[in-house]
């Protein structure tokens, strides 16, 4: 199936989502809700890992993501519940890196206000994530399948993003619910190539669950699980960097669907409006060409120059 992302009259903003009929839409947001309880993540037990066709994520790509982090930099409550996560987590997924053409400022805009995208889905009717925005840096999300989740993001700038979150899944695949914390470390890559701005992404999920039975359960489902995660992660990155196109291509349509995103603050939806209009006249500017060098003076010129001195 195909779903357009148009708005306004100009054909050449058009673009498409495309979501296959065995899948479910692509979510933001749950990167942080699916990994709290049976999540899109894999267990990093090393025997389980034997069960599944899937190499086993190494230590030096756990050492790496933990390395990431500047404790040093976070309050010292953040940094207490952070430090718990990551030292005994109950599961660890590394996902692959993905790199996606996108406008830089607008990808970390939308890294930072996951209720942008949802909105999105939202206007499309594609999904069922509830996001509220509860103070500048936490928000409150439901995923719509059993999932409540709180999130914060603790640390940003624009190559490191790290959000925790605390929730739990109440749901046919438990008997009551289950709780659990998450940090998930987003590390990105910034490239220009032929005037063309790319990102690359990659993921790191430390989710961990003091329920016993929680932990055999997500054990036992992680090869499902594992391949929902990296298929999730593929598709919302994809619809990422959708969304930095029709900005370059349409700013104005994109501008209009900023005012008519659902459950957004005014604020933020302002904002958004901004980035696409820079990213829109970014586009505009590498349309023009780029002019040649120009030659280097003659010995003769040069002199002719220095006596005009």
């Amino acid at each position: 199936m195909l779903i357009p992302l148009c708005w306004g009259d100009r054909a050449p903003a058009r673009t498409t989502v495309r979501v296959p009929p065995d899948h479910p839409p692509p979510r933001f947001v749950c990167w942080l809700l699916a990994c709290l309880a049976l999540g899109w993540a894999i267990p990093g037990d090393r025997a389980l890992w034997a069960q599944s066709n899937e190499p086993p994520p190494s230590t030096q790509s756990r050492q790496g993501a933990i390395q990431a982090i500047p404790f040093d930099e976070i309050s010292d409550s953040a940094r207490a519940r952070l430090q718990k996560v990551v030292s005994r987590p109950t599961i660890y997924r590394h996902v692959t890196a993905q790199v996606i053409e996108s406008d830089p400022d607008l990808h970390v805009f939308l890294v930072r206000h996951p209720e942008v995208v949802v909105g999105i889905w939202q206007l499309m009717d594609i999904t069922r994530v509830k996001l509220r925005r509860t103070e500048p840096f936490r928000f409150d999300a439901e995923d719509g399948a059993g999932t409540v989740t709180r999130v914060e993001l603790v640390y940003g700038r624009h190559d490191l993003h790290i959000y925790y979150a605390q929730g739990y899944y109440e749901g046919p695949l438990f008997g009551g619910r289950l709780y659990g914390e998450c940090v998930l470390v987003l590390r990105s890559r910034f490239t220009t190539r032929d005037r063309r701005d790319f990102v690359s992404n990659r993921m790191d999920i430390f989710l961990r669950t003091d329920h016993p039975a929680g932990e055999i359960l997500l054990k036992t489902l992680h090869p499902l699980l594992g391949k929902a995660a990296d298929y999730n992660f593929v598709e919302t990155t994809k619809f990422v960097s959708q969304i930095s196109q029709a900005s370059q291509t349409n700013g104005p349509g994109m501008e209009r669907l900023a005012e008519q995103l659902p459950n957004v603050d005014p604020a933020v939806r302002r904002a958004f409006s901004q980035h696409t209009e820079v990213a829109y006249q970014r586009a505009l500017m590498r349309q023009i060409p780029e002019r040649p060098p120009r030659p280097a003076a003659t010995a003769a010129a040069a002199a002719i120059l220095e006596g005009d001195e």
